[in-house]
């Protein structure tokens, strides 16, 4: 028996299979990769979405929100309004003594 002889047409010829499917391995490892690289891409990038959405709701909150010197006059008013309030009392006191007892005679009248 003869044995076949090794020419470098022939060792290139077995390994082409091998190195084939070595880079097809390789391409679908990387494609893997981008799509998950691209997946995670497009989560993060709904999120930051999500986040940007919010922030733009509280700003526009805020902005409507009373400042500093808007919330001081309305301590004020309602300072005075208190001062005011306080004053009706203080008048309406003897109208209501005087019409407790004008609703009294008035009984004692129907008796």
């Amino acid at each position: 028996m003869r044995g076949r002889e090794v020419t470098l047409d022939t060792v290139l010829l077995a390994l082409s299979g091998p190195a084939v499917a070595l880079a097809s391995f390789a391409y679908t490892v990387v494609t893997q990769r981008k799509k998950a690289s691209a997946d995670a891409l497009a989560a993060i990038s709904a999120r930051v979405s999500a986040v940007e959405t919010r922030t733009t709701q509280i700003e526009g909150q805020i902005e409507n929100l009373p400042n500093r010197e808007a919330t001081h006059r309305l301590e004020l008013a309602l300072s005075d309004m208190r001062g005011d309030l306080k004053a009706l009392t203080e008048r309406i006191g003897p109208m209501a003594a005087t019409s407790m007892r004008l609703q009294e005679y008035l009984l004692e009248q129907a008796k």
